[in-house]
């Protein structure tokens, strides 16, 4: 397709370039943007080629993972990366079907070379936004419920946004949106009250939840 192109990623295993697909940034056309942040494309959706797997030692990885340290190198060496599928579509065009296996990989490498609970938590909300996006109700609201476990051990051990890698008010309007989202409605009520009520949080987050909370009132 014309709006998409080869973009080069570093591995952060191998440390070797490999390519994979993105969207061209002018290209990417915004239909409608969901209470909880979820844009919807026309044409190619960007969502589908975030997962990146390396053509090099089969490592599935997203842009944002941090370093791997000695350790976990060498367990990846020794057990992981003979036994990880290598996946043709990687670096081709994809059906969400495609992005969503790609996503559970990632997820997956995520949690073995742990990776912040930031960044497992987003891996959570991309594949509860792609279900959404072909109408699985209920695997959506299973992967909103893995994000929020990763979301509040964060929140409850959160030191700062450099080592948590997320704003402490970004973090508790991600839960409660994602509360909302499973349609746990007391509990959304609670995490954007906390935003209400914060004197560290901005008032554009606070105008944010605001909106969310009563689109979410409105659903009844």
């Amino acid at each position: 397709m014309p709006d998409l192109y080869f973009k080069k990623c570093t591995c952060p295993y191998c440390l070797k370039i490999t390519e994979t697909k993105r969207v061209l940034s002018r290209h990417a056309r915004v239909a409608s943007t969901d209470f909880d942040g979820f844009i919807r494309y026309k044409g190619s959706n960007v969502y589908l080629y975030e997962p990146v797997q390396c053509i090099h030692c089969r490592f599935f990885f997203h842009e944002s993972f941090g370093k791997l340290s000695p350790d976990v190198r060498v367990m990846l060496q020794e057990h992981i990366l003979s036994t990880l599928p290598v996946l043709p579509f990687a670096s081709t065009e994809r059906t969400i079907e495609q992005a969503i296996q790609l996503y559970k990989l990632c997820l997956y490498t995520a949690q073995l070379t742990e990776q912040k609970a930031a960044i497992q938590a987003m891996l959570g909300v991309r594949l509860s936004w792609l279900h959404r996006l072909i109408g699985q109700s209920e695997e959506e609201k299973l992967w909103a419920s893995r994000a929020i476990e990763k979301y509040v051990s964060l929140y409850e051990n959160y030191t700062s946004t450099q080592k948590s890698g997320i704003p402490e008010e970004v973090l508790l309007l991600r839960i409660a949106d994602l509360y909302a989202v499973t349609q746990d409605k007391e509990q959304a009520r609670l995490w954007y009250g906390r935003l209400f009520h914060s004197q560290e949080a901005t008032d554009k987050i606070k105008k944010e939840a605001r909106s969310h909370w009563e689109w979410v009132q409105e659903q009844d």
